[in-house]
């Protein structure tokens, strides 16, 4: 029997580059503050947007649209850029009390500031706020154990599934990269090879937004499939109105699994597993090339490579 070219144990390959994307056009349009601060100070998070295991639930999965900064209860909350408040008070659809305030001065697209887990909002619905405005007091979560301010950033739409990473508009360090690492999960000589990548992110800005996998053929170097898990793709996908509520929470859907690590605001690091499995390869195993990509809020992409 023909011994596999990439046994699993030892079929791992860590990121080979960090490559700086372009710029495009910058969604903030102007400098944000952070809603707890009213800075550009980072503040410590204790969920970020996308795959989560809520260590409040006893590691239950879900898909978070925002990201959690602890807090105590009545701490100020800021405005984190000029517009129009659309919402304050409490709503069914949050099951909270809530400001939403909406940023379309000068912008292609409009985009929704959206703070959850208040005290009564100190706006009202069509008040004009400016940058770094005391809008709010945090409050308790119904459904948590620790208070917190719960942060949302919508772009093109006021609706769930216009969730967007908050760390793509919020100011970050721009030198904390994510790091890859892939290998194989299955014989390795097989044409539908299945692989696991790790993303390590840094706890203090977990920010990454997309993890694909491509098989090619390095004998023709042509692409044969390509999967992708683009978190802001995903939630408007599952969160539309055609999929239950619950669907985007489930942790596998198109041959991709996805497994993170609990996170709170003490973790150094956000380490989260995606599995891909059974993609498409080459006639020849032998033929086989496997590339991990991974690209964070900031536009940079880190690359790894099989064999």
């Amino acid at each position: 029997m023909r011994r596999p070219r990439h046994p699993s144990h030892l079929a791992t390959a860590l990121a080979l580059s960090v490559l700086v994307a372009g710029c495009g056009e910058d969604p903030r349009g102007e400098d944000l503050v952070w809603p707890i601060g009213g800075t550009d100070e980072l503040q410590p998070m204790s969920s970020s947007f996308g795959p989560r295991l809520q260590t409040s639930r006893d590691g239950v999965y879900d898909f978070h649209r925002g990201i959690d900064i602890p807090t105590v209860m009545g701490t100020p909350v800021y405005a984190v850029a000029a517009g129009k408040v659309i919402r304050a008070g409490r709503y069914d659809d949050f099951a909270d009390v809530v400001v939403q305030i909406e940023h379309c001065e000068g912008k292609e697209v409009c985009v929704y500031s959206t703070y959850v887990h208040l005290t009564m909002p100190l706006v009202d619905v069509g008040e004009q706020v400016g940058r770094g405005q005391h809008i709010a007091y945090t409050g308790l979560a119904a459904a948590s154990l620790f208070p917190h301010l719960h942060f949302e950033m919508r772009e093109g739409g006021t609706e769930k599934e216009y969730c967007v990473h908050p760390l793509r508009f919020l100011p970050t360090p721009a030198g904390l990269a994510p790091a890859i690492a892939l290998r194989r999960t299955d014989e390795g000589d097989t044409s539908s090879p299945s692989v696991e990548v790790e993303a390590t992110l840094p706890g203090v800005a977990p920010g990454l937004v997309e993890v694909a996998v491509s098989t090619s053929d390095r004998s023709t170097g042509e692409i044969i499939e390509e999967r992708v898990f683009d978190y802001d793709a995903w939630n408007r996908e599952y969160s539309s109105d055609e999929h239950d509520a619950s669907t985007i929470d489930d942790d596998s859907r198109a041959g991709i699994r996805i497994e993170p690590a609990k996170f709170n605001a003490q973790s150094s690091t956000y380490v989260i597993h995606f599995r891909f499995v059974d993609l498409e390869g080459p006639a020849s195993p032998d033929d086989l090339e496997i590339t991990a990509r991974a690209r964070d809020v900031n536009g940079r992409v880190i690359e790894a490579r099989l064999p």
